[in-house]
């Protein structure tokens, strides 16, 4: 499957000659799964579904448990991912941001890995 390159901030990229930049194979399904994970569930009206519940990330008592949960349910939602194998994060309490990293197995056997998402409360 292709689909257009996002960049960081989730604008589509494009190449110095103007083209619209494509994703493919196991760098599009990481893809697929930071906007999962970066979509607050209910934000997206034609799936409120989608996503994680932020609000299990906000606050000072949070759980770890309970966040590295949420972060697999929002992964697994993209259905070409099998099993997520690791999820790590570093809570940024200055910036406010969570930054997470994650490994995962494609249903066609494939490692996916996502090097940094961020995802920020402020």
């Amino acid at each position: 499957m292709q689909s257009l390159k996002l960049n960081e901030t989730g604008d589509i990229l494009m190449s110095a000659s103007g083209n619209l930049v494509m994703v493919e194979g196991t760098e599009e399904i990481a893809q697929c799964c930071h906007i999962g994970i970066g979509t607050n569930k209910g934000e997206w009206f034609l799936n409120p579904d989608m996503g994680i519940t932020f609000s299990k990330f906000l606050g000072k008592q949070i759980n770890e448990e309970e966040m590295r949960e949420e972060l697999t349910q929002g992964l697994m939602q993209e259905e070409r991912i099998q099993s997520v194998d690791l999820i790590n994060f570093t809570i940024e309490k200055n910036s406010r941001t969570l930054l997470v990293t994650f490994d995962a197995t494609s249903t066609e056997g494939e490692r996916i890995q996502a090097k940094e998402v961020s995802l920020g409360a402020g």
